[in-house]
């Protein structure tokens, strides 16, 4: 059962960073688009993005961990 478990939350994992690396991806481009009027506000819901999914990340590892 735990080994059950492991296997999801890596699989869990391994798409939530490929999620934060896409995130982190769209927010270089956002700020790669200099002179854009509103630029911090444009930034602002890839920035939370990326910040979720750091979050999401953190979370999971937390739950691998207790189950070692």
């Amino acid at each position: 059962r735990d080994s059950d478990r492991r296997h999801i939350l890596e699989q869990e994992l391994a798409g939530e960073q490929r999620k934060l690396d896409q995130a982190r991806k769209e927010l270089s481009d956002q700020e790669a688009v200099r002179g854009a009027i509103g630029g911090a506000e444009r930034t602002a819901p890839y920035r939370d993005r990326v910040a979720q999914h750091e979050r999401n990340l953190q979370a999971i590892q937390k739950e691998l961990a207790n189950l070692r």
